[in-house]
C-alpha cells in the first residue's frame, strides 16, 4: 500500500514574536488614545457647565483631544509596573465616578464624580502598595 500523506519540502517559518521595541509604542498609543478619549470628554463637560453655545465640535472636541492625547503621552513613559495600576485605578474611578455623578445632577454631576472617583481609585491604590508591599516576595 501506498502512504497517502504528502511530503511537505518547504514548511512554512513559525511565527515571528513582536520585536520588543514596539511593545512600549503600542503601549503609549494605547495610552494617547485613551486620553484623547478622557480629554475629548472631560473638555465637552466643561464646555457645557460653562453654557458655551458655540464651538463645542469645532473647539472642544479638537482640544480636548489634543491635550488629552499628549497627557496619555506622557503617561505612556511609565514603566513601573506599580505606578501603571496607580494610573488604571485612578482611571477606573474617575470613570466610574463621572457616570454615577451624571446620573442625578447633570454635568455638574459628571465633572465632581469624576474627580471624587479619581480620589477614591488613588486611595484604593494608596492603601493596597502600603499595606501589601511587605508582602512581596524578594528575587
Amino acid at each position: 500500500m501506498q502512504s497517502t500523506e504528502r511530503e511537505v519540502s518547504n514548511p512554512s517559518p513559525p511565527a515571528v514574536p513582536l520585536p520588543p521595541v514596539l511593545a512600549p509604542i503600542l503601549m503609549m498609543v494605547f495610552w494617547m488614545l485613551l486620553g484623547g478619549a478622557a480629554g475629548i470628554k472631560i473638555m465637552e463637560g466643561i464646555w457645557r457647565f460653562l453654557g458655551v453655545g458655540f464651538g463645542e465640535f469645532a473647539i472642544a472636541v479638537p482640544v480636548g483631544g489634543a491635550v488629552g492625547a499628549i497627557g496619555g503621552a506622557l503617561l505612556g513613559l511609565i514603566r513601573s509596573p506599580r505606578f501603571l495600576v496607580l494610573l488604571m485605578a485612578v482611571y477606573a474611578g474617575a470613570a466610574a465616578g463621572a457616570v454615577a455623578g451624571q446620573l442625578p445632577w447633570g454635568d455638574v454631576g459628571q465633572i465632581a464624580g469624576q474627580v471624587a472617583g479619581g480620589l477614591a481609585g488613588g486611595t484604593v491604590w494608596g492603601i493596597w502598595f502600603y499595606m501589601g508591599s511587605g508582602k512581596e516576595p524578594k528575587h
